[in-house]
């Protein structure tokens, strides 16, 4: 028996897809921490720091032939370089546009209209309008091809980042020039609130009542989508839990958190290893409701299950809640922290590493399944043979 996946309306970022299209690797970055306060104002001392720096830049604006960008351009450009070359393969600079995609996807809502977007070979925005969304309603079609958003023309080629100004304030109009089998239409198109779902389900198991559980990826609502899913579950009378990590890049270390606390009872989740810092160590929070604990319980991994998704099966498999099935995961053992620039960008840097409530790190090693199934279309399969045996014990 199947039942139709809760309803939910998909946002203007798709996951991982929109994400490596923006030139970010999930894996690289997540779990993530976001930092809002100020960045602090360098002393003196440090001021002094970097006179080699300030000769260049010097030496640029007195000779340079070309005509120079802007000045904040100029900056953006030498903190690339600096990141670069700091040793750091998970450090990013994100110019505001980026930060704001960044943000919104980790928030998992923002106001827009509601289409799903990617580059294709020619370096252009390929636009997928969502259906009775504000931009289907205005006339936007599937294979729309971006070229302005507000009279500001996109470069060629462009960027994801390119289309940030898609988001904007809910009750808002944003003016977009699109192109369609030769002919430039332009639409006038109100923003509305569009939000991203973290988590879907289904009843699968020929029967059974298996509750299949897919997690897309780890952002400040997986916490309450989860709890809506497993009271959903429960109504059903659901006999057993899949939780689906597979292709799941990581998000937030507090999501991951909260996700694991309601399928464990007790016990650590994880622990976080900062320079000069006492280690954190991450407690399962007992919540009044906790929906996920009475129930066998299978995760499925693939190689693609990475950081903060790796933190939730790692727990699981330590404290022997459920199974693992599938096949090794990517191994992500380090933790990012988003700070926030005065201008609106953001730098990304590696502040931490965080080890399996075994004091294990996964680092370069990934984590092994229990069961070891390398088809992607025999491992819901075998969870599903798993649980059902496990619940015939249980009788």
């Amino acid at each position: 028996m199947k039942l139709p996946r809760m309803a939910y309306a998909v946002g203007l970022l798709l996951w991982s897809a929109i994400a490596f299209g923006m030139g970010l690797s999930l894996q690289a970055w997540l779990p993530l921490r976001t930092e809002t306060s100020a960045v602090p104002t360098p002393s003196v001392v440090q001021q002094q720091l970097h006179p080699l720096l300030d000769e260049a830049w010097q030496l640029i604006e007195t000779h340079a032939l070309v005509e120079l960008p802007p000045t904040t351009s100029l900056e953006h450009g030498a903190i690339r370089g600096l990141v670069s070359s700091i040793g750091d393969p998970h450090a990013q600079f994100n110019e505001p546009a980026q930060d704001h995609l960044v943000r919104g996807h980790l928030r998992g809502s923002f106001g827009g209209i509601g289409v799903r977007f990617v580059l294709n070979d020619a370096g252009q925005i390929v636009l997928t309008p969502l259906a009775n969304g504000p931009a289907a309603r205005a006339g936007v079609q599937n294979g729309d091809i971006l070229l302005s958003v507000d009279g500001k023309a996109l470069p060629s080629p462009a960027r994801l980042e390119d289309a940030a100004g898609l988001q904007g304030e809910v009750g808002s109009t944003v003016t977009i020039e699109v192109s369609r089998n030769a002919q430039r239409l332009q639409f006038w198109i109100t923003r509305e609130l569009i939000r991203i779902p973290s988590v879907e389900w289904e009843l699968t198991g020929d029967g059974q009542r298996v509750g299949w559980v897919r997690i897309h990826q780890f952002t400040e609502q997986t916490a309450s989508e989860l709890q809506e899913t497993l009271r959903a579950l429960k109504q059903h009378n659901t006999t057993a839990y899949i939780l689906d990590l597979r292709d799941n890049s990581g998000g937030l270390l507090d999501a991951a958190v909260e996700v694991a606390s309601q399928f464990i009872p007790e016990g650590v989740i994880a622990i976080e290893q900062s320079r000069g810092q006492a280690e954190q160590i991450f407690h399962v929070k007992r919540r009044e409701s906790r929906l996920g604990l009475d129930k066998p319980l299978v995760v499925l991994v693939n190689q693609q299950t990475a950081s903060a998704a790796e933190i939730v099966a790692s727990a699981i498999q330590h404290h022997r809640r459920g199974r693992l099935v599938g096949t090794r995961t990517f191994g992500k053992g380090s933790v990012q922290r988003l700070f926030a620039l005065s201008d609106g960008s953001s730098l990304r840097l590696t502040t931490s590493r965080w080890l399996t409530a075994g004091r294990q790190t996964l680092d370069q090693r990934g984590l092994m399944p229990d069961v070891e199934v390398e088809e992607a279309s025999e491992q819901l399969r075998a969870a599903i043979r798993l649980l059902s045996e496990a619940v015939a014990q249980s009788r």
